[in-house]
């Protein structure tokens, strides 16, 4: 089995055995033990006293079952079957890991609770058994007695099966706890797997037949999300239905009421946690098929905000079924906000950068920006930084709050693009010659299908150290930088053949240099100057559908050995 097969299994058996640990750690470490202390026998005068009695003298190094049920309730019942009832009193509280706090119950007398009754509950977790004052006296009732009776039947069928196991079972202890219990957890936990895969394989099945019916894989990826973390709440339900029945010391059950609490939470936020990716998932489909790019830039933002929200959420309420006190905790947030607040200013400046990039707006995913004087193409806006792709293939990381406070110069928002470029002619170019160069020049233009019509311009702009300048002034609309880069390439070709039918050259940078000497001087003479009418044929021959003009320029090949993507944009086979 693969590596990527085998990680959500270990994640989840590491999982496990990390809660076991922390739960088990807190009821041992954090649990306040009973007083074992000796003293006098149980007045009953008080609900404090009556509630205490029962268990106080059931725990001392030489325990007195005569006064640990000193505060039941007679009502024809023997002694005998009062120590036993005091015995089963721990043993049911035990079972369903019910601690009582007797600091928490109140030791006046004459207490009577909200409806004005004298009546106490020394757990909320067995509600119906309850200690209530009977004339001078405070006592178990014979009501609480009896429900004591039903509970012990409920969680005493499995002792009934141990007590036929040989003794060793029974006085080999760690902990506390006897070696049939250790057994017993052992066949819980075995016993939970076995339900989660039958109830894997008939989930799986009929999965497979709504997903056939329904023709979509969305079933299937649903339960591909939620199969784990159910299986870990199914362990835990089965853990929780049978640990009562073991009759294990109180601390023990308290653990184990805290694991399973924290299991089935870890289970739902665990499934929340994964659905956010199928969530987001689904909508990155939907947004592929819109042509704005802002559902594109919102998603990962979205994605990450739930992950963070779901994961703050669940460590709070985690920490509240372990009995700590979130709003301690809240508090003491509180109090180290400034000064967490001072110590991440950079971090929340570039949090609030983000929103303003996404509020404002002013690029998407995919855009090419110049921002802080680096160039590249956004990929990512994230709580920190925006990731953007340069030129050379890297990847820039720019935090959020120096893009949001920078100019920022956005290239994908443009229509068009412009081309501004001097040419430059030699000084031997006769003015009839310069005026159908820049007409012929303006004709170029015009008929080019990927220039701007209504904005350009073409004039002789000056006289330079060794040309006659010409501006040439227009705009292409393309949509990306490629395609400015051939109609740039193929304009430019065109001016080149204007240039050589019109008899005119392209100057560079020259000194002329005269030595007197007695050299017999040569002759050069230059070419007679066409006359007007063949300078207008020429001029108009490079205008829209004139027999010279190549838009799409010139090929020497076919293919002109262009990226096979690009080659069925090609120009006509025509060659000048």
């Amino acid at each position: 089995m693969s590596t990527k097969e085998t990680s959500p299994h270990r994640f989840s058996a590491c999982l496990r055995w990390w809660v076991l640990c922390i739960a088990v750690s807190y009821a041992f470490l954090g649990a306040p033990t009973m007083a074992m202390a000796q003293g006098k026998a149980p007045t009953c005068n008080n609900p404090r006293d009556a509630a205490d009695a029962v268990f106080k003298w059931q725990l001392v190094k030489e325990p007195r079952m005569d006064w640990a049920a000193a505060c039941l309730e007679r009502e024809g019942r023997s002694q005998a079957q009062l120590e036993g009832l005091a015995k089963k009193i721990r043993t049911v509280y035990d079972a369903h890991g019910a601690f009582v706090v007797m600091d928490e119950i109140p030791s006046d007398p004459e207490y009577v609770d909200d409806k004005l009754n004298p009546i106490v509950v020394p757990h909320e977790a067995l509600p119906d058994v309850v200690v209530a004052k009977k004339g001078e006296r405070w006592v178990w009732t014979k009501e609480s007695l009896d429900h004591v009776e039903r509970y012990y039947e409920e969680v005493g069928a499995v002792v009934k099966i141990a007590d036929r196991l040989p003794a060793f079972f029974h006085d080999v202890k760690v902990l506390r706890v006897a070696l049939w219990q250790y057994l017993a957890l052992v066949l819980l936990v075995a016993l939970g797997l076995v339900v989660r895969k039958i109830i894997a394989a008939v989930v799986a099945s009929r999965i497979k037949a709504l997903t056939e019916k329904l023709q979509q894989e969305w079933p299937s990826k649903i339960v591909e999300v939620i199969a784990s973390p159910v299986a870990l709440a199914l362990t835990a339900i089965v853990l929780r239905i049978g640990y009562p029945q073991l009759l294990l010391p109180v601390d023990w059950s308290k653990a184990l009421a805290a694991l399973v609490r924290v299991l089935i939470t870890i289970s739902i936020l665990w499934a929340l946690y994964r659905s956010v990716d199928l969530l987001t998932a689904r909508l990155a489909e939907k947004a592929e098929t819109t042509e704005s790019k802002l559902d594109d830039q919102l998603i990962p933002l979205l994605r990450k905000t739930l992950k963070v929200l779901v994961v703050v959420v669940g460590t709070l309420v985690v920490l509240q079924n372990l009995d700590f006190d979130v709003t301690t905790l809240f508090a003491s947030v509180s109090i180290g906000g400034l000064a967490l607040g001072l110590a991440a200013k950079d971090a929340l400046a570039n949090l609030f950068g983000s929103i303003s990039i996404f509020v404002d707006n002013p690029f998407q995913i995919g855009d090419w920006i110049n921002v802080a004087g680096k160039d590249g193409t956004v990929e990512e806006v994230g709580f920190r930084s925006t990731r953007i792709r340069t030129f050379y293939d890297s990847v820039l990381v720019m935090p959020n709050a120096t893009v949001a406070n920078a100019n920022i110069d956005n290239y994908g928002l443009r229509q068009f693009r412009r081309c501004f470029v001097t040419l430059g002619l030699t000084y031997d170019t006769t003015p009839e010659q310069m005026q159908a160069f820049v007409e012929g020049v303006r004709a170029i233009i015009k008929a080019n299908p990927l220039t701007r019509k209504d904005a350009y311009e073409v004039h002789m702009s000056g006289f330079g150290d060794s040309a006659l300048e010409v501006m040439v002034y227009f705009f292409f609309e393309c949509e990306t930088w490629t395609e400015e880069l051939e109609a740039r390439h193929n304009i430019f070709l065109e001016f080149m053949r204007l240039a050589r039918d019109l008899g005119v050259g392209f100057a560079f940078p020259t000194q002329s240099l005269h030595i007197e000497s007695s050299a017999k001087p040569t002759d050069k003479s230059l070419p007679p100057p066409l006359p007007s009418d063949d300078l207008k044929a020429i001029v108009a021959a490079y205008g829209p559908k004139g027999e010279r003009s190549r838009p799409r320029g010139i090929k020497i090949t076919k293919s002109q050995y262009v990226p096979d993507e690009k080659a069925d944009r090609g120009s006509t086979d025509e060659d000048g």
